[in-house]
């Protein structure tokens, strides 16, 4: 009797230790889980390496960051012009105050063009380069020089005469003239024209304004609060009538986040939902509830432990969570079904050891695969899955047996009386199936090399209709850009960058290349400034003196007096100094200056950067082929492209997730080998792997859909989730030891539909690719699991 107390007591102990064991883990989850920061950020979807650290490139050259702002008036009045000079006007200078954007370009300040020309007179010689000696030299002319001075003497005899007479006397040819038509090269494709120095469309009825934020604008926290800051600036400095759109990477973000997140907050309480009524159908018991519990149980300290090692969650790894429902939830069915109508416990605990343990097993090695990705939000997925999975296993074997009555009731005894459905069917039946899985292994195989893959990240952007339709309103005002192409030139100072920004305007003016859009023209480096000089002085050495009496004699024809251009030849006599950069800091164009030009950050290491300055190119035709040829032999610059990125991307996701598969595959096939040795049982419990892998394939072949890295994500989770499949139906045929496996197999599988399938119906594309992956899948692998690997296991031991 006291052994038996003793025995009571030690179990009571046993019971309260798991329990307070759980609770623990619970209340640690749910206080991991309210500290979680949710995180959407587009990076994490870039592999990491070359094709992160270009777009990382991209966002200190500030492109990645900028906004286009459009100021409009639908219905322009005779005043409403100046409506939209003030907004505009008050807007700069609110954007330009506050703390959160570096660089703003609303206009050019009055009286630029004067500016302009009075501070590039006295740099004639460093910036006038050969093709403009030979524009220079045919105003040299007995017939250009009289034409000259016919049109000062008429200029100087105006009331404009005045205001010009000093320009005159420094630049009687008007070179200046030339200088400044190298600003084309500074003009953006944008269709627009400068009015009072204010970028207009060339109806006069929109304006436009380019800030740049200095916060990421690709992590959505950040673009809520820039969003919030130009909507207040918004209301304070826009006229009445004149109305505010923003393009630019800002939107988009936005747009996918709180895509995502709705898709979350509608979804996940339907997968709930149907997945509670679908065991509260299938099973009939109350105690569903914990079945479920469980699953709960475990997605908390999941998420909690992905957010302690990233230090944030991504809202894609959230949606990932739901499937947790669908993958956690197997376990806990398994082993309700085995110990609610099998019968004696402590055999069922001991004959699902083994199949429960090699399934979670299983799943977790295809997991743990994913870890090793090179895309950050895999490795946020798989570690949140991985977790979570392990934690529900463990509590299922916790809770589970305690939840389960021990006593057996008549309707249980009946039901041990099932058996596997394959059984039930005929010789004939079974080998048309065999017949037909085989077919669809061909079909696969077939399908498989027509795939495509589409890397370009774009097939994951999600904007809604107000983006579209913002893009299109810019593109009818301003224009579309066409395919352009970023060279980046690199310096450990600011005029090593500029000798390498000017070695790439003298390729792109040799080669043809263009348009294109530099500061080289106006800001060289020292070396083409000093050959620039040498240039100069040697033409007005080889014309002069035969230039200074042809131009005296036109001069007094006109009534010049000979000390009248005495300005003008002391610039032909002088000897210049360099044009510095803080000469463009100070003029007018300073703003564009700041937009093609970086000064040193600190990267990931704190080691200082380098100094940036950018070139932007029109790709046409086979442009894009010779400056990466040419770039990839000066490691100084570096070229940046949507195409060379799309490439990138494409081989580097396609490379990482062949490796990833074929390694989730060798250990799948491992496992299996190791727990079931003879090719007849390998055979039948990949089968439903083979098969989910197949009917995948065939169906994009069939719908024309190119794989993205959420297909193959999944796909990857697919393997995991088939091979549990096959595991326990081969388990349950091979030790006839339980015969609910048919039913807890299909309640499985209709769980994980569940779980992944609603995903389906998420307006994300990234979400939508994740569930219409698995209905797929997981519809073929299980019936395959039901019906084909028994019969394949069957099949194998008559030839044995």
């Amino acid at each position: 009797m006291k052994n038996s107390s003793a025995s009571v007591m030690q179990m009571a102990e046993k019971r309260w230790g798991r329990w307070l064991f759980l609770l623990s883990v619970l209340l640690v989850g749910v206080f991991l889980s309210l500290q979680v920061s949710i995180d959407d950020n587009a990076l994490d979807l870039l592999p990491d390496g070359q094709v992160k650290g270009d777009l990382h490139l991209l966002q200190r050259l500030g492109l990645v960051d900028r906004i286009f702002i459009t100021l409009s008036i639908e219905k322009p009045a005779a005043n409403d012009t100046e409506k939209l000079k003030k907004s505009v006007t008050r807007l700069g200078r609110l954007l330009r105050e506050s703390s959160s954007f570096s660089l703003v370009m609303d206009k050019l300040e009055p009286g630029y063009e004067s500016s302009l020309y009075t501070m590039f007179s006295p740099w004639l010689p460093v910036l006038m380069e050969r093709d403009d000696l030979a524009a220079v030299e045919k105003k040299l002319t007995p017939d250009a020089l009289d034409r000259a001075m016919e049109k000062l003497f008429t200029l100087l005899n105006s009331p404009a005469g005045i205001a010009v007479k000093k320009q005159v006397r420094s630049d009687p040819l008007g070179l200046t003239g030339l200088l400044l038509n190298k600003l084309n090269h500074l003009r953006s494709e944008f269709s627009m024209r400068l009015v009072d120095g204010f970028f207009m469309s060339s109806d006069s009825s929109h304006a436009l304004v380019l800030a740049e934020s200095i916060f990421s604008l690709t992590d959505s926290k950040n673009a809520e609060k820039i969003e919030t800051e130009l909507k207040t600036l918004f209301k304070k400095s826009l006229e009445s009538g004149v109305t505010a759109e923003i393009i630019g990477t800002l939107p988009h973000t936005l747009a996918n986040s709180r895509t995502i997140q709705h898709d979350l907050k509608r979804l996940l309480p339907l997968a709930t939902f149907l997945l509670l009524f679908l065991l509260a159908v299938t099973l009939r018991d109350i105690r569903v509830v914990p079945v479920l519990g469980v699953v709960f149980m475990a997605a908390l300290p999941a998420i909690g432990v992905t957010s302690l090692v990233f230090g944030h969650v991504s809202g894609l790894a959230l949606g990932f969570g739901i499937v947790l429902l669908g993958i956690g939830v197997d376990f806990s069915i398994h082993l309700f079904l085995a110990l609610g109508e099998e019968g004696e416990r402590s055999g069922q605990l001991r004959a699902l050891r083994r199949p429960v343990l090699f399934a979670w097993l299983t799943t977790a090695t295809v997991l743990a695969v994913l870890l090793f990705s090179g895309v950050p939000s895999h490795r946020q997925m798989a570690t949140l899955a991985l977790v979570g999975v392990s934690l529900a296993v463990l509590f299922s074997w916790l809770v589970i047996p305690e939840i389960v009555p021990r006593e057996k009731s008549r309707k249980q005894e009946k039901r041990r009386k099932k058996v596997l459905l394959s059984a039930r069917l005929t010789p004939f039946v079974k080998k048309g199936l065999l017949v037909l899985w085989g077919l669809l292994l061909v079909a696969g195989l077939t399908a498989w090399p027509q795939l495509h893959y589409n890397g370009d990240l774009r097939v994951l952007d999600a904007p809604d209709r107000h983006v579209i339709a913002a893009e299109k309103h810019f593109r009818d005002i301003w224009g579309a850009k066409g395919d352009e192409a970023f060279i980046v030139s690199a310096g450990k100072n600011l005029d090593i960058a500029l000798e390498n920004n000017s070695m790439v305007y003298t390729f792109l003016k040799e080669h043809g290349i263009g348009p294109f859009q530099s500061l080289a023209p106006l800001l060289p480096g020292r070396k083409i400034q000093r050959e620039n000089v040498k240039q100069w002085q040697q033409f007005w050495n080889e014309k002069r003196p035969e230039f200074d009496r042809v131009f005296l004699e036109a001069a007094a024809k006109y009534g010049f007096s000979e000390s009248a251009f005495t300005p003008f030849f002391h610039t032909l006599e002088g000897e210049p100094g360099l044009l510095q950069p803080e000469k463009i800091e100070k003029s007018p164009l300073r703003s564009m200056a700041a937009s093609m030009i970086r000064s040193p950050g600190r990267t990931e290491g704190g080691r200082s950067s380098d100094f940036l300055v950018m070139t932007t190119v029109s790709l046409q035709g086979g442009n894009l082929q010779v400056l990466q040829d040419w770039t990839e032999s000066n490691p100084d610059v570096t070229l940046l492209a949507n195409r060379i990125w799309r490439t990138e991307v494409e081989q580097s996701l396609r490379r990482d997730m062949m490796i990833l598969c074929l390694a989730a595959g060798c250990a799948v096939v491992f496992l299996v080998g190791l727990q079931f040795r003879r090719f007849d049982g390998m055979l039948a419990v990949l089968a439903p792997v083979l098969s989910a892998l197949s009917a995948m394939s065939v169906f994009c072949f069939l719908t024309g859909v190119e794989l993205n890295m959420m297909h193959l994500i999944m796909g990857i989770m697919v393997i995991g989730l088939s091979v549990d499949y096959g595991i326990f139906v081969v388990c349950a045929r091979r030790e006839k030891q339980y015969a609910t496996t048919s039913k807890a197999v299909s309640i499985c599988a209709a769980s994980s539909l569940i779980g992944f399938g609603v995903l389906a119906f998420a307006a994300h594309p990234a979400l939508h690719a994740l569930g219409i992956t698995v209905l797929v899948g997981i519809g073929t692998a299980w019936p395959v699991a039901l019906l084909v690997s028994p019969t394949l296991l069957e099949f194998g031991e008559q030839r044995h």
